[in-house]
């Protein structure tokens, strides 16, 4: 079984580190589409979004050695969710979130996201669970199985261009409203964050049955 310790770049985004043969945990699995997997964004979702650290020239995110995500304040009602659902359904649990193309920022960002989830959630196994990318979400699930989304393949997001691209490449999205978002502009299934983790966790699971019981 080969690992790799250290940050790889394959095709715009990052593995950091992987088991390669297990990747996005049983390939072969994955190919018979029988298997959900739950995608998780990190940015708005995750942790709560703060329009501070996206304003001006160079914005604080943007910036090498600002260390910006590694102090960033969790969504109490998205982080239950993920801590739930990550124990219920053993292996089907990952983090899928975007770093910048430029390399002088790319690792920080990677390695300040990795660290922020382990000091929310120290039983995270970010090696098995945490895919970061520089390019749309969808295209790292489908460069590694070699095949599009499936319905199976749910991502939850609070961003309209990643749940637009994920659902025209076959997955399931699912949109996280944060407080500062809207559903308007979203026809698909939503979240609310404040009717509280118990409600969104419940109406998650009524699509996960029916996804379930419709392959």
């Amino acid at each position: 079984m080969i690992f790799l310790f250290f940050p790889v770049l394959i095709s715009s985004f990052f593995i950091f580190p992987v088991d390669l043969r297990t990747i996005h945990l049983d390939r072969n699995r994955a190919l018979t589409y029988t298997v959900i997997m739950i995608y998780f964004d990190m940015d708005g979702v995750l942790a709560r979004y703060d329009i501070n650290g996206y304003l001006g020239e160079t914005p604080p995110f943007k910036q090498t050695g600002s260390h910006y995500f590694a102090g960033l304040e969790a969504d109490s009602v998205a982080m239950e969710m993920f801590k739930t659902l990550y124990k219920e359904i053993p292996g089907s649990v990952m983090v899928l979130t975007s770093v910048s193309i430029e390399r002088e920022i790319r690792t920080e960002q990677t390695m300040d996201k990795i660290l922020w989830l382990l000091k929310q959630f120290p039983d995270f196994d970010f090696g098995a669970h945490f895919l970061s990318t520089s390019t749309e979400k969808r295209n790292i699930i489908s460069n590694i199985r070699g095949m599009s989304l499936n319905k199976k393949d749910i991502l939850i997001d609070d961003w309209n261009a990643n749940l637009y691209a994920w659902t025209a490449n076959g997955g399931t999205a699912i949109k996280y409203l944060n407080g500062i978002n809207s559903e308007q502009s979203w026809p698909g299934t939503v979240l609310y964050s404040n009717e509280g983790a118990g409600s969104c966790l419940n109406h998650f699971r009524t699509l996960w049955y029916s996804l379930n019981s419709s392959f």
